[in-house]
């Protein structure tokens, strides 16, 4: 049995692969146009979050404040939710009559509508996607004449980017180091939050404290990190995997390891 197969099987839905065909068209002609941007959760990742404040003009610090809400999710670790506006429509915070004011840079939940994962550990071990169509009564676009197919709707909207930093993502949070026990610690909360959503204030931990005098970075990833969001997160990663799984990722200054073993007694 394929792995599409296997998806259809387990879900009972009708399950796209790569050259299937859905019917889909948005447009602001249309008596539903942004009706799918009110009264809804969207959780944000953290390319969200980099390429909405970007876009925005604002710090990582200042976008958190002012346009989401943080909670603690299963296995402990903090999850980002984008606050809609306080009205009777609950809209989102960028969507206008004339549609979302942030577009280019809109978040993944966005960008997949009207498609929803339907991947398995089956599917994703063996490097294959599935998605199916979500049912939503009121959308007239779900209606429409106009087809696409879906590797072709995917490589419009852009998610080959969010979806390839997602994976760096998930090495963490799908370890089960992660998911066997739920992390309490609030520093490593602390942590785990300013290294995926606030990474203006990560910028500033690794170039403004000891973190290079501790850890052998390069100077060409030291520019990098310095001037590249992109960098800066996956260098994030490489933290968080460092200090939550124990990788070896990143590497100690040697004399600051020699410092902590006599300091520790050890030889």
């Amino acid at each position: 049995m394929s792995p599409s197969e296997i998806a259809k099987e387990k879900t009972g839905l009708t399950v796209l692969g790569p050259n299937d065909i859905f019917h889909f068209t948005c447009s602001p002609e249309m008596p539903c146009f942004t009706h799918c941007c009110r009264d809804i959760t969207i959780f944000l990742t953290p390319y969200d979050i980099l390429r909405m404040r970007r876009a925005l003009g604002l710090s990582s610090s200042d976008f958190l404040a002012r346009y989401t809400v943080t909670m603690i999710g299963d296995t402990g670790l903090p999850v980002v939710v984008l606050k809609m506006s306080d009205d009777d429509e609950k809209r989102c915070p960028f969507v206008t009559d004339a549609g979302c004011r942030i577009y280019a840079d809109r978040p993944w939940a966005c960008r997949i509508y009207p498609l929803q994962p339907e991947s398995s550990k089956i599917t994703e071990k063996a490097g294959k996607a599935y998605y199916s169509v979500l049912d939503i009564p009121f959308c007239q676009g779900l209606k429409s004449d106009s087809s696409w197919i879906l590797r072709d709707w995917i490589e419009s909207q852009g998610i080959d980017a969010y979806e390839q930093m997602e994976t760096l993502l998930k090495r963490i949070t799908n370890h089960e180091k992660i998911t066997s026990d739920k992390i309490t610690n609030q520093k490593i909360q602390d942590m785990y939050y300013m290294a995926c959503y606030d990474l203006d204030r990560f910028r500033r931990f690794v170039l403004e404290s000891s973190f290079l005098q501790r850890f052998e970075v390069s100077p060409e990833e030291v520019a990098a990190i310095s001037n590249d969001d992109e960098a800066l997160y996956r260098f994030a990663l490489r933290w968080l995997e460092y200090g939550l799984l124990a990788q070896q990722v990143l590497k100690v200054n040697p004399e600051v390891m020699a410092a902590k073993k006599k300091e520790l007694g050890i030889r």
